[in-house]
Order: C-alpha cells, then structure tokens, then sequence
C-alpha cells in the first residue's frame, strides 16, 4: 500500500470509526467541547467550529447564541476552551452544523493528518514504505501523541503493522483502550475503505454563487437570503446537504419575511436598574488575571448606580419564576446571593438580577409585574465584591431557578437596546 488518496480514505476511516463510528454530528458531554467524527477537542474542536461558520456562513444557522458569541469573542487558541464543557442545549444545536460540514471535517482531518505524518517521518517511519503502520501511528497520534510518541520509541522505523499493534496493546496506557485499537488494525489490516470518499466535496452554499449576500435568516426549513440589491431569494433543501433556490412552479408562494416579535406590553423598556447607571463590567471574555493563564467569561452585565444602592427594576413586563431572599436552601445561595428571575410574556428572554440586598426582594414566585415595577435594591450579596446589579439574560422561558449550564446565555445590552432602552 502506498500513502496514495486510498490510504487517505483509510485514515479517515480508521480514526473517524475509533473516534465516533463515522458519526459527523457527534457531540461529547463528558469532556470539554468534543465534536465532529474525529472527535476534536478543546482548542481544536473551536477552531473547527470557527472554521465552519466564516467559511460556510450558509450553514450556520440553529446553533446556540452562547457558542456564536463566544467563537466572535474568545480566541479558538485561548485555554478557556479546553475547560468550556457545552450544555445540552448547546450540543443539540451543534448537530446539524456539524453534520452540513462534513467536507470541512474531512478536509480538516487530512490536514491534521499531514501534520502526523510529519511526526512519523521525524521519527524515521518511511509512509510510502510503510503505510500501514503510519496510519495506525495517526490513530494513536490523535488519541494521545505523548502515548503515541512513546510507542513508537520502543520499535524499530521498518515496524509492521502487527508490531506496532502488540507494541500498542502493551502500553500502560493505551492498551486501556485495547478494543479501540483492535477495531483500528483490523480496519488497517483488510484496507477496507468502504464509507468514506477520498476527496468528498465541498457542501454548497447557497449564497456563494452571488457573493453578495447581505442578511441571512433561517425560518422553519427555509432560508431567507438578502442580497445588496434588496432582492430577497428563498432556498429550500433539496438534498441534506444542498440549498436550492425556491422556483414559484415548485412551492406556494414565498411567506412574508418573518418580523422579530414586539416587546409585550408594545412600549419601550427601561434599565434595570434606576438612577443614573453605568455598566461596570460588560458580557464577555474576561482577561486572564496577572500571574495566571486562566481566562474567564462574565456570562451578564454589571449595572451600578455608583452613589446610595438603587432599585432593581423589571426592564419590562415579566412572570416571576425565583425569588430568592435568603429563607430555606437555594443552589445560587453561594454565588448569586438574593435574587429574582422571570421571563418575558411572551417567552422570548429569561431575566437574572443577582446580589441584591437581603431582606429586599419585592417579588413573589407566579407574581406579574410591569414594567420598571420595583424587584428588590442594588447589593452585594452572595460571591461579589461592590454593590452592583448582575444582570443576566437568556434565549427562551426558563423555568428551572438555576439556568447555567441550562439555557443560551446572550449580551443583554442589545436586547434592551433593540427595545427602546438608551445604555
């Protein structure tokens, strides 16, 4: 076997087989972000996300507001995302993306790939001479390249595959793993390339044909395209993984493009907190205090009105779901101190207001309250340092009193911005 495009098509899968049973949509719960049919991780598994949505921006549609912002925010090579675990609602939305990328996934795993065969040949491993036992060497080096490196150093450079595969097996750490393995040299062993083509091709974009597209919006199955010139082209799938352009002899005609619901009482929100504000501390990425490496993220806003504590007010028209003031046991006790939560009437937004002063909480659980109707006072109760309000916002009705990791955090400023609120 030479290391031609078939025993490219071999690689992929073998480590997509050992990784996720040739699953492209795979998402791990159990580590910290994991996705895709090799299953890449951390760093590498944003990177990857990254990748699909600049590159295939088409395709980007159903997953979660948390992920986008984050991917637009925080670095795919920062270490936040080697302890970023996803939420099931996060997982879910990844699914689809990653299932309308399967030829970047491929093609990513053919560079990754390059990258290991680089590591073999320093290694003094010869692929066209030994393709076999180099590919095996790539299931390895993806798992674990310190484990991997540590084998091969133990063999000699013209190994066969069933040297490297007992050499593997006897590993303390790898052969932990010893049914993976097995699946992985029998796979080798028959070069069964069935399931996988050599050079898959590039999932269509609906808008690249054009370039010009300005605005796109999913509804339902449908995709609503904008382009410059105001004209507006609807796309329904053809395939899985093809976009086509609605034809008036094929479908009904287009619906009307869909409008963003109205706020619920149709007025114009407020601050949530009263009194001349300003914001302390915005959503998003946190830099790493000095002398560390461990970047945060600030999942809210911080309001403060700076002078005597001021009233936490609803921004607009909401169903209280918690009102925490400190009686009886509460999950958030340690972090959020007292607190109020509820959602909008119309289900759109969950609210958080957090580290209000004890004894303040103006709310019951099932109350409905108005706009700029008073929640408790600006504190600094539970995991905080200065009198503030953290303000919290989160996609959908949200009933469970402690939504992280449930739900899809978002940036409250545009929120109250695109209702009318000046910050």
């Amino acid at each position: 076997m030479a290391y031609d495009d078939n025993a490219k098509k071999l690689a992929v899968k073998v480590i997509g087989t050992v990784e996720s049973n040739l699953n492209y949509g795979s998402v791990n719960y159990n580590d910290p972000i994991t996705v895709g049919i090799a299953q890449w991780y951390g760093t590498r598994a944003a990177a990857l996300l990254e990748r699909m949505r600049t590159t295939n921006s088409a395709a980007w549609y159903g997953v979660a507001a948390s992920i986008g912002n984050q991917l637009a925010s925080i670095n795919q090579s920062n270490t936040y995302w080697n302890s970023r675990y996803l939420t099931q609602t996060e997982g879910n939305s990844l699914v689809g993306v990653m299932s309308r990328n399967q030829a970047i996934q491929n093609a990513q795993l053919i560079e990754d790939m390059e990258a290991y065969k680089a590591v073999a040949i320093s290694y003094g491993f010869d692929p066209e001479a030994n393709t076999a036992t180099v590919i095996y060497f790539f299931a390895m080096h993806h798992q674990s390249p310190v484990s991997a490196l540590r084998v091969v150093q133990t063999l000699d450079t013209s190994a066969t595959l069933e040297q490297i595969h007992a050499a593997t097996l006897a590993d303390s750490v790898l052969g932990q793993y010893g049914g993976r393995y097995r699946t992985a040299y029998d796979l080798i062993h028959v070069a069964d390339l069935s399931g996988v083509d050599p050079a898959p091709p590039v999932v269509p974009d609906p808008v690249q044909p054009n370039g010009n597209a300005r605005h796109i919006r999913k509804h339902n199955d449908l995709l609503l395209v904008q382009f410059e010139n105001e004209e507006q082209v609807i796309f329904y799938p053809s395939t899985a993984d093809m976009w086509t352009p609605r034809k008036a002899a094929d479908k009904p005609a287009d619906p009307a493009p869909v409008q963003p619901p109205p706020p619920a009482d149709n007025g114009t929100w407020v601050l949530p907190l009263q009194g001349p504000v300003s914001i302390s501390s915005p959503y998003g990425p946190r830099p790493a205090p000095p002398g560390t490496m461990a970047a945060s993220f600030h999942w809210g806003t911080d309001f403060t009105s700076g002078t005597d504590p001021a009233n936490v007010v609803a921004p607009c028209p909401l169903k209280i779901t918690v009102a925490y003031d400190g009686s009886g046991s509460d999950p958030s006790q340690g972090t959020a101190g007292r607190y109020v939560k509820g959602h909008t009437l119309d289900g759109a937004y969950t609210f958080n207001f957090y580290h209000m002063v004890a004894g303040s909480v103006a709310v019951s659980v099932g109350d409905t309250v108005a706009t700029g109707q008073t929640l408790g006072t600006e504190g600094a109760t539970g995991n905080v340092t200065g009198t503030h309000l953290h303000f919290e916002a989160y996609e959908g009705n949200l009933n469970s009193p402690w939504p992280p990791p449930y739900g899809n955090p978002v940036d409250p400023l545009p929120i109250l911005r695109a209702h009318g609120v000046s910050i």
